[in-house]
């Protein structure tokens, strides 16, 4: 019995052994990458610490993502740091929340039933909470107007300006 289950579990354990080796260069390849970089702005402004993606309009392309630095300048990444975007059409996404973290608690009315109630209705953020610094269209797929082309070269800098 001892033996058996000796032989079981070694075979368990080859076989996940097997397993983890098997999928060593099985499957998707990634697709080339080329560097891309840009600077965001609003109104002519930089746009410091908001998220730039680049969503891929085919669906066997890999997303490419940044963040702006306080200048508003971002590079891409797709699979290792800043090494860019693959080639093809991509709708621009540019996100930044403002997290709320210095709202003072409401005052305590012994009159108040509900003593969370008087922030909420007020309209008062709570702490932790985030709001968007940018225009909500700029966060959605449905409803950006930012487009790029990434072609199999050397790419200028990327830029976009955000309106209101």
């Amino acid at each position: 019995m001892d033996s058996v289950r000796f032989a079981t579990i070694t075979a368990v354990v080859a076989a996940l052994g097997l397993a983890g080796c098997g999928n060593v260069g099985v499957g998707p390849k990634p697709k080339p990458v080329f560097k891309v970089s840009g600077k965001i702005t609003l109104n002519g402004a930089p746009v410091a610490n908001a998220m730039v993606s680049f969503s891929p309009k085919a669906e066997n392309q890999p997303a490419a993502t940044g963040r702006t630095g306080i200048d508003g300048k971002y590079t891409l990444t797709t699979y290792d740091a800043n090494d860019g975007a693959a080639a093809g059409d991509y709708i621009v996404l540019v996100t930044k929340t403002i997290v709320s973290t210095t709202a003072a608690p409401p005052a305590h009315d012994p009159n108040n039933p509900n003593p969370g109630a008087s922030m909420h209705s007020a309209g008062g953020a709570q702490a932790g909470q985030g709001e968007t610094a940018l225009p909500e269209k700029y966060s959605r797929v449905d409803q950006s107007d930012l487009t790029a082309t990434v072609k199999a070269a050397t790419n200028d800098e990327i830029n976009f300006d955000l309106k209101p």
